[in-house]
């Protein structure tokens, strides 16, 4: 289907990377992407934020706390809208919540903030943080946090947006298919990947554009290496993201991807080609 319009909703700016290959390759293809982030994440990652709150309440200075908080937020704004353009993604949204602990209970309003937003993009697609608390697809944190109440609040925007309101002159609408990063699971939960490897670079690229979090060029390629590489190399590819469905498709028939069939008849020369590169 050409024209799909995809929501990517995360609880921190740098949260929507884990899948921004992905988000990437739609773009390129001529799908949209609105990416949301439901806190500025001035609290996530705030070293210098960090080292003063570590002081004696009496000790503190509440001045520079306001100046860290502010200046942090506004890079985080920054690296987030940067990261983005990376990848052709220019409908970028930050919420006005705060992290380290977003939860429902403190932020009511979240709910419908991101209810608006479904109603105003009508996204084809949610990806969103992983909900499961319990269970095999239970967290890994195994706590809530400001991902799982991301989650959490994702849900029940998408099932507010599909219910009339007397008030509201807008159409409902309803999502097709809501799918979660695979970096919350177990490799074997998830129920495919994308491949990346076209966009590898790119990847590493949007990682180095977060200097509040220290990622250097170097780290960032590291990282990418190993997180992606991983993936890839589970999957028979060089760079791959993994993602979790929330819930099986009904389908015409069983189909097979087109890499599913070359791949069976390839041979070790091209296979080990397509894993480790020319």
């Amino acid at each position: 289907m050409a024209g799909l319009r995809i929501l990517s909703v995360n609880a921190h700016p740098h949260d929507f990377t884990h899948y921004a290959g992905t988000l990437g390759i739609h773009v390129a293809d001529g799908d949209t992407a609105t990416v949301v982030s439901m806190t500025g994440g001035a609290s996530t990652h705030n070293l210098k934020l960090a080292e003063e709150m570590a002081k004696p309440q009496e000790n503190r200075d509440q001045k520079l706390i306001d100046q860290i908080n502010k200046e942090y937020t506004n890079q985080k704004a920054d690296e987030l809208r940067s990261a983005c353009n990376i990848f052709g993604i220019t409908d970028v949204r930050i919420l006005p919540y705060a992290d380290k602990l977003f939860t429902l209970e403190k932020n009511p309003g979240a709910v419908d903030a991101l209810r608006d937003i479904i109603l105003d993009v009508r996204p084809h697609i949610m990806i969103t943080q992983s909900p499961y608390l319990t269970g095999r697809k239970g967290h890994k944190l195994g706590a809530r946090d400001d991902h799982s109440e991301t989650g959490f609040a994702s849900i029940e925007a998408r099932m507010l947006a599909g219910i009339a309101r007397y008030e509201d002159s807008r159409p409902t609408h309803k999502i097709p298919a809501t799918f979660f990063p695979g970096v919350y699971f177990e490799h074997d939960e998830w129920d495919f990947v994308v491949d990346i490897t076209d966009f590898f670079d790119k990847r590493v690229q949007a990682e180095a554009t977060y200097i509040s979090q220290g990622h250097t060029p170097e780290w960032s390629r590291k990282r990418m290496e190993v997180t992606l590489g991983n993936a890839g190399w589970y999957s028979g590819t060089q760079y791959a993201e993994g993602f979790v469905q929330e819930k099986p498709f009904r389908m015409p028939k069983i189909i097979l991807p087109d890499s599913v069939l070359s791949e069976a008849g390839e041979t070790e020369a091209v296979r080990h080609t397509r894993m480790v590169g020319s």
